[in-house]
């Protein structure tokens, strides 16, 4: 079986979550003692650095650390499209989802 690269899991992670019914527009993928990936929901006028949720993404893996951590790397991972109908016709919403991967520093 091939790798999945890290963005590819988180991807299908997160895709999965969603399909589930997970909500709140926050994911977090622990990967192992004090370090995991943190996602979030962005809209694509806000943008992933402008958003309300990447202050709670921070916030929570503040609460995850316990304390200070090192962003290790960022960037997006695969969203979703839907089909939503409606009595005026149907509309296709698009999700964005941005990913930041985290070590606590006190791990």
């Amino acid at each position: 079986m091939p790798s999945l690269s890290l963005w590819s899991r988180v991807g299908l992670f997160c895709g999965f979550a969603l399909l589930a019914g997970c909500g709140g527009g926050l994911q977090m993928v622990p990967e192992g003692k004090g370090r995991g990936v943190m996602m979030y929901l962005y809209k694509g006028t806000d943008g992933q650095m402008l958003t309300p949720k990447r202050g709670e993404a921070f916030e929570s893996i503040r609460e995850f650390c316990r304390g200070p951590f090192d962003i290790v790397k960022e960037g997006p991972t695969k969203g979703r499209q839907r089909v939503v109908e409606g009595v005026g016709g149907s509309d296709i919403i698009v999700e964005n989802w941005w990913g930041v991967r985290f070590q606590c520093e006190n791990s």
